[in-house]
């Protein structure tokens, strides 16, 4: 069971998106379906990339793929819930970094969902893995407010 101190809130996050629960998303119990949250994830990775200025982030020359991922489903959430997704990178390697995820109801603060993944750096033009551009090294430091 989860504890309020467990509890990672907003403020632990600098990147946070609302998202909007489509009719869709639900499933025949009258939850968000499990499958529905990686769609979720990857709205908030790729706003987060958008957030960090798009000058330093050029997608023809490298992208993200993701390796590794992880899901904690913590609580179900229901149809016009309010809920955010929140992103951060927590570690930056050679070839890839780290991203850590929640799906958050916006009005409790009472997470949903926990998530830890692993992209690539990857040249799409020579379709192999790249290192992690130093530009978007700085720019993730920079937004993160930290060296990572």
């Amino acid at each position: 069971m989860e504890t309020k101190e467990s509890i990672v809130t907003e403020e632990a996050f600098r990147h946070s998106l609302p998202i909007q629960i489509r009719f869709n998303d639900v499933d025949a119990i009258g939850h968000i379906n499990n499958n529905i949250y990686f769609s979720y994830f990857d709205l908030g990775k790729i706003n987060y990339f958008e957030d960090l200025k798009a000058s330093y982030v050029s997608w023809i020359d490298g992208i993200i793929v993701i390796a590794h991922i992880e899901v904690d489903f913590v609580a179900p959430v229901f149809y016009k819930e309010e809920i955010a997704v929140d992103t951060k990178i927590v570690k930056v390697g050679t070839k890839s970094v780290t991203f850590l995820q929640q799906v958050r109801n916006t009005l409790t603060n009472e997470i949903k969902c926990r998530c830890h993944s692993v992209a690539v750096t990857y040249n799409p033009k020579e379709l192999i893995a790249m290192k992690v551009p130093q530009l978007w090294k700085e720019a993730i430091a920079e937004y993160e407010g930290c060296t990572i």
